[in-house]
């Protein structure tokens, strides 16, 4: 068993690792860290753990966490940084940050595992992708290996509640996004240069119009991707061609949705191109649409995707677990 602990258990992205590590037969949760309800029992911070663990919520103590074999950060963006300098001064083994401060860091991998394999073998420091540079990325990263990107992508892509963060704002309270979709952030998402960063790491990266949506929905993502390529080139076929081997990616003959990756670590996509016979439509164009669970796919599950890559597991050691049907 792999013991493993996780500091920042209060927020949605800590309380979906708490749920995949606790179902994974591989890995042991043997700590929680919170600075809040240290010595409660972490059910009392989560009641829908009740009877699950007996854990209790810990203060963060370098020394201790050290003792363990991997520890996930979930804590705000900026916060990490300095929680990981004192787990690696304490010499924490493995450290996987699932915040934005170590991404394309000197010294940290980025923890993409389907196209970061050969890095993420032994890496003892992982940095995790954020959900909607996965969303985006996964749906670029096949044309951009094979060099078919003949200019500027433009992608909309919308996203649930839950990826703004347990602490609720005007702009991100799931009650004032029921019932209402809206831009925000317009070709100004700080996931871009991320994206961009990755991407540059297969080929050469495009130029990106971003623009995210906030949707009536509490997780997920749905990702639209406008990707200019040489004409007569059959999207479905090259999204086959890089994903077939990976089993938690999942090439859809439809439309992907939302609903149908809720809580997994799956990615869905699919490959469009335009008629033939339709003078309206550009012939040097595909759309390519991606759907992943933001805090599943996005974030914890992700995460835990890449501590098995970098242990030598199998992919498959992730759970393939179903979503709510229907």
């Amino acid at each position: 068993m792999i013991r493993v602990g996780v500091v920042g258990a209060r927020g949605y992205v800590g309380a979906e690792l708490v749920r995949w590590i606790l179902s994974d037969p591989t890995l042991e949760l043997c700590a929680v860290v919170s600075r809040s309800d240290v010595g409660q029992p972490l059910s009392a911070m989560h009641p829908g753990l009740l009877g699950l663990t007996e854990l209790e919520i810990t203060a963060f103590s370098p020394s201790t966490l050290s003792e363990l074999d991997a520890v996930f950060l979930a804590v705000p963006h900026g916060a990490a940084a300095p929680l990981a300098e004192a787990l690696d001064a304490a010499g924490c083994p493995i450290i996987v940050d699932a915040s934005r401060d170590h991404r394309h860091a000197p010294g940290w991998v980025y923890g993409q595992p389907e196209w970061s394999q050969h890095a993420l073998s032994g890496a003892k420091r992982i940095a995790a992708p954020g959900c909607f540079a996965t969303a985006i990325a996964l749906a670029l990263a096949p044309f951009v290996d094979q060099g078919l990107i003949t200019g500027p992508v433009t992608v909309c892509a919308a996203t649930g509640s839950t990826g703004s963060g347990a602490s609720p704002s005007p702009g991100t309270h799931h009650p004032l996004r029921f019932a209402n979709i809206r831009a925000y952030k317009v070709l100004r998402h700080q996931h871009v240069p991320e994206i961009c960063g990755f991407l540059s790491s297969l080929g050469k990266a495009p130029q990106l119009a971003f623009t995210p949506v906030s949707a009536p929905i509490d997780r997920g993502i749905l990702a639209t991707c406008f990707i200019p390529v040489t004409p007569g080139i059959d999207p479905q076929a090259v999204l086959h061609a890089a994903y077939d081997p990976h089993p938690l990616i999942r090439v859809r003959d439809g439309g992907p949705e939302v609903r149908h990756v809720r809580g997994t670590g799956f990615c869905d996509i699919s490959g469009f191109a335009c008629p033939d016979d339709d003078p309206h439509a550009p012939q040097n164009v595909v759309s390519v649409i991606s759907a992943i669970d933001n805090l599943g796919r996005g974030a914890a599950a992700q995460a835990v995707q890449a501590l098995h890559v970098a242990l030598g597991h199998l992919p498959t050691t992730v759970s393939q677990t179903p979503p709510n049907l229907p």
